[in-house]
């Protein structure tokens, strides 16, 4: 990691914005994210490694991203979908998880980490037992819960997702970087298409 400090300055800094969401989730994110975190050995990754072009955020003006920028290509990127994502799209959605079980920092209970989306792709309808929280740091995506009309979500905007609840995302023009949060069952084996 280039410069850890930076990381953890990013996670503090993100924990006292995600608190502005009031909900149970963001409460056990955000004191995770404030929390002390133990730094772990790189794990296997559960999914084909991704990678990351820092030139996808070309555009985003957020300080929390200024924070992130040195650090995002050295963190451990894979597709997500946990393998189960049809190949099309596989590549076209990154995720790393910076704390939790495969984390940069270990966590039992609560998983968080990064998603880039690439612009114009679909990441279809799946769902998990985990409650998930997302919080999108640059760009935007049309957003669908329980297989209803997608409403618009940008820069700063908070989407938060029931246990077992189905969703789906679209970016449109330009690349889509958000926070995500797991509470609850983290086991990734519950993730479906």
């Amino acid at each position: 990691m280039k410069d850890q400090k930076n990381l953890i300055h990013f996670l503090n800094i993100l924990g006292e914005r995600i608190k502005e969401h009031q909900s149970d989730i963001a409460c056990e994110i955000s004191d995770t994210l404030l929390g002390s975190s133990k730094r772990q050995n790189k794990k296997p990754p559960v999914a084909r490694s991704c990678s990351f072009d820092r030139k996808s955020l070309a555009g985003f003006d957020s300080n929390l991203i200024s924070l992130l920028e040195d650090n995002l290509t050295h963190l451990n990127w894979r597709e997500a979908g946990f393998g189960k994502l049809p190949l099309e799209i596989s590549n076209q959605v990154c995720v790393s998880e910076l704390i939790g079980p495969n984390g940069f920092y270990n966590h039992s209970s609560v998983r968080i980490g990064l998603l880039l989306q690439m612009p114009k792709t679909h990441y279809p309808w799946h769902q998990h037992a985990a409650e998930e929280l997302y919080f999108i740091l640059g760009g935007n995506a049309d957003w669908a819960v329980d297989r209803k009309e997608s409403t618009f979500k940008s820069s700063g905007s908070f989407i938060h997702h029931k246990s077992n609840q189905a969703h789906c995302m679209t970016t449109n023009d330009q690349y889509m970087l958000a926070v995500w949060g797991w509470t609850g069952d983290i086991n990734g084996s519950t993730y479906s298409i």
